[in-house]
């Protein structure tokens, strides 16, 4: 029987992880499943309820005290202790919903060739600890998803299923990166995407994101948020050019949504500088918005001009 290995790194949620844990443990079918909690160093009353569930589900949950600071030394270190055949990352403020692992994992199962799966999935917001709204999100099978994961169309990370020899290589390849503060799994499941993972689309409802503070990682300064991508973008291109599986043509495509993004975080920021030239005809005006079309030749003549000049001094 396939075992399931969910993991968990959670820091000062204790007001949502009954409601993650229940998600988790409430999930049937024919599979096995162990969740595994890394608590992060939380100073509020996490670790007692981690105790206390634990201890009244012994045979599924396993928590653990993270030995390092960190959300993603938490993930990597959860991944450490799992045995899992698949594995499912889940922040503990997020759920999953009923059929999730059942309705992926028999998708997984009769697909061989396919590594990670994902599906639709719902954003819950709140307001003062109380929902507000909630909106719904169809996905679809893409042609190239990693076309479309490098235009950045976002999935939060429980929306996937992922094969446990995906996770070791993206593990062996420090995906869930320490130095990482911003796009933790942007980076991961676009990485996966690079190496050559096959994503497919299973049809269906199953996890939920919740929005609920401003006092997140999301809330970094929206400045330093722009400098971070660009540099997790020039990450992104030097790991295309190394891909043997991807021939020129795909290499050049996504390299030159890459350089877009660039484009984009100098118009929201002039003091920034792209990492990578780019062709005026290879600018992909159909990921700017039409708003940004009409100021963004500027922004490259500016680039261009600031990056050979520099190329000059150097």
């Amino acid at each position: 029987m396939p075992l399931i290995s969910v993991i968990i790194p959670n820091y000062n949620n204790a007001q949502w992880l009954s409601l993650c844990l229940e998600s988790c443990i409430n999930q049937s079918g024919d599979f096995e499943k162990e969740i595994i909690v890394v608590d992060d160093q939380s100073t509020d009353e996490s670790w007692e309820i981690l105790k206390k569930i634990q201890k009244a589900n012994s045979n599924e949950i396993f928590i653990y005290r993270n030995p390092e600071k960190g959300g993603n030394q938490a993930r990597n270190f959860g991944f450490s202790r799992s045995s899992g055949d698949y594995i499912q990352w889940l922040d503990s403020d997020d759920t999953l919903l009923p059929g999730k692992f059942d309705t992926q994992l028999i998708f997984l199962e009769n697909n061989s060739t396919v590594d990670i799966v994902y599906s639709d999935w719902r954003m819950d917001y709140f307001e003062d600890g109380i929902k507000i709204r909630e909106e719904l999100r169809t996905s679809r099978n893409h042609q190239s998803f990693v076309n479309t994961l490098m235009k950045d169309e976002w999935l939060p990370n429980n929306s996937y299923l992922l094969r446990r020899k995906t996770a070791e290589l993206l593990h062996k390849n420090n995906a869930w990166n320490l130095e990482r503060k911003v796009a933790q799994d942007r980076e991961y499941f676009t990485m996966a995407a690079i190496y050559g993972a096959r994503f497919s689309y299973v049809k269906g409802f199953f996890s939920v994101y919740n929005r609920w503070s401003e006092n997140t990682v999301s809330s970094i300064d929206f400045k330093s948020r722009l400098k971070l991508n660009l540099q997790l973008e020039f990450k992104f291109i030097e790991l295309i050019k190394e891909q043997e599986w991807m021939n020129r043509t795909m290499k050049r495509e996504l390299i030159s949504i890459l350089k877009t993004h660039e484009l984009k975080s100098c118009y929201y920021d002039p003091r920034l500088r792209i990492l990578n030239p780019i062709s005026f005809f290879n600018i992909k005006w159909g990921i700017i918005h039409y708003k940004m079309r009409v100021v963004i030749p500027f922004v490259w003549s500016y680039q261009m001009i600031l990056y050979y000049f520099n190329q000059l001094r150097n």
